[in-house]
């Protein structure tokens, strides 16, 4: 038996020697010439001297991951960029953060079932002086992905009807992209006087579809100017078209879609997401198309969101404006409205009894 299976042996490795196919040294250039798809790509990009990017002596260096990464996440607290140069405070500063899927349930546990999605993620240095071995050093770093797609849920938000019981964004600094879609304030009086007695018509307003990009500095509120609202027929039907919501707590936002929306209504992941600390301002490549951003990412920690979505938003917290301000508004003149709850929850990402994940 054992002589048998030595000659088996023997015979496949002879007949694998006359193969006509067998493997065969390969050179350089036959090397230089074969492509293929690998888990980790190394990329460097030289910076650039365009506009007010005065950044040539600078090289970028990426490794990225050839990949999807799937995320059901929670944070408690997060704190970056605290203190330092810039003094007391920090640059984001957020309570419960929750990274899940897109849902639209309400349901305890929503989002434990769901995912956030990363595609393509990737590490990225931006080195000074790349060029030079004796004064090269780091001037910044990022995490990012090529896209991302999920719901960053945020805080906690009791009462809808009131501001001071929302917890979550204390202070921020990025640039955020915002789509305000499908919104509506619910309880809007119009008033000659401030006090009860004087807001003689009640009613709703819907708000156009409105997109503006908020730049953060460590702050703690943002508004949204020039919205187009339409009033019901109990408010006159006025249509103002120069709205300023004023002074919103970053608080309040306890549901940020990062996602943009086709026009059949299919959610499209978002492009050029990061998280990047650097020692200056830095103008960062968009990875989706080689463009370098037209915003800056600013000393200390910052976070870019290029394309994310308030949606669905129905604002239940009484809205008092002022009758001679809206007639006004119906001609073009600025409306300004206080900041009010935008009437968002998080999505619950918890099983059972557990408070926070």
């Amino acid at each position: 038996m054992k002589k048998t299976i030595l000659g088996v042996w023997i015979a496949s490795a002879l007949s694998f020697s006359t193969m006509p196919h067998a493997m065969t040294n390969l050179d350089d250039q036959s090397l230089s010439d074969v492509t293929g798809q690998s888990l980790l790509n190394m990329t460097y990009v030289q910076g650039t001297n365009s506009g007010s990017m005065q950044q040539s002596n600078m090289g970028f260096y990426r490794l990225s991951l050839e990949g999807q990464l799937s995320l059901n996440a929670n944070i408690k607290k997060l704190q970056l960029g605290c203190g330092g140069s810039k003094g007391a405070g920090c640059d984001i500063d957020i309570d419960n953060i929750a990274l899940t899927g897109i849902t639209t349930s309400k349901e305890a546990g929503a989002g434990a079932s769901t995912d956030f999605v990363l595609n393509n993620p990737f590490i990225e240095f931006a080195i000074d002086n790349a060029a030079t071995s004796s004064t090269r050093s780091v001037a910044g770093f990022r995490l990012g992905a090529l896209s991302a797609l999920g719901i960053m849920s945020i805080g906690s938000n009791a009462d809808l009807t009131q501001l001071s019981d929302d917890t979550g964004i204390n202070t921020l600094s990025g640039d955020i992209g915002i789509r305000v879609t499908n919104a509506t304030l619910t309880n809007v009086s119009a008033c000659v006087i401030s006090t009860t007695a004087g807001c003689w018509l009640n009613g709703t307003a819907n708000v156009a579809d409105y997109s503006t990009t908020l730049i953060a500095k460590r702050s703690k509120t943002f508004s949204l100017t020039g919205m187009t609202a339409q009033a019901s027929s109990s408010l006159l039907g006025l249509k103002l078209t120069n709205v300023n919501m004023n002074e919103i707590p970053y608080a309040t936002t306890h549901q940020l879609m990062i996602a943009d929306t086709d026009a059949s209504g299919n959610y499209i992941a978002t492009s050029n997401a990061s998280l990047s600390l650097q020692s200056k301002n830095i103008y960062w490549q968009n990875v989706s198309d080689g463009s370098w951003r037209t915003i800056a990412a600013e000393k200390g920690w910052w976070i870019s969101l290029p394309t994310t979505q308030f949606a669905d938003l129905q604002m239940t917290q009484a809205v008092k404006l002022n009758a001679f301000a809206a007639i006004g508004g119906a001609l073009g003149q600025e409306v300004n409205l206080a900041g009010v709850d935008l009437g968002q929850t998080p999505i619950s990402n918890c099983f059972g009894s557990l408070k926070f994940c």
